[in-house]
């Protein structure tokens, strides 16, 4: 069994539905909070500049916006 992101019980997308496509959320929790977090721009976020600076609304998938807060941070 894959591992689990050590941020999964605090982290919006592991905890909620994401709206009204609850399927979306299924697909992310499977590719990056289930064994692919090392690839999740939340996860990158918040090992680089904390946990609390990780935007609500940011998806696993956004990429350019973790760099960009992690280069002003």
């Amino acid at each position: 069994m894959a591992s689990l992101c050590k941020y999964a019980a605090t982290c919006t997308v592991f905890t909620t539905a994401l709206g009204p496509l609850p399927h979306i959320g299924l697909r992310y929790r499977r590719a990056y909070c289930r064994g692919g977090w090392g690839e999740c721009a939340r996860y990158a976020v918040a090992e680089a500049v904390g946990r609390e600076s990780v935007p609500a609304g940011m998806l696993p998938n956004e990429q350019d916006a973790a760099s960009a807060l992690v280069a002003i941070a």
